[in-house]
């Protein structure tokens, strides 16, 4: 559906949203009914960030035929260690070896 914007020769400006394959040179007015012809604007286009334009065409033209990926992608830096976790620290240590901290440890069943 496209917006279209129409003249009044008695009133103002006013929009019409219809499909634009039913799209007449002329309108009949909202509020008075005369014939309003279309006034023509610049289209409004929306502007997308490139790299998700990219990636909406990556997904297009993966559509019918998608890529198979066998490994990770050169290009992004790998990270350097596991993502902190409070109850292990930076990576997780076999209870065996942890050392005794200021709470004891839970009793085992």
């Amino acid at each position: 559906m496209a917006t279209y914007v129409f003249r009044c020769p008695s009133c103002s400006d006013f929009d019409v949203i219809q499909p634009m394959s039913s799209l007449t040179p002329t309108h009949p007015c909202p509020s008075c009914t005369a014939e309003s012809h279309r006034v023509f604007t610049a289209p409004h286009l929306a502007t997308i960030a490139p790299g998700l334009h990219r990636a909406i065409g990556a997904a297009d033209a993966s559509a019918e035929a998608p890529q198979v990926v066998r490994s990770i992608p050169d290009g992004a830096p790998r990270p350097r260690s596991r993502r902190w976790n409070p109850m292990t620290g930076a990576a997780p240590v076999d209870a065996a070896q942890r050392s005794g901290g200021r709470y004891p440890s839970l009793p085992r069943s």
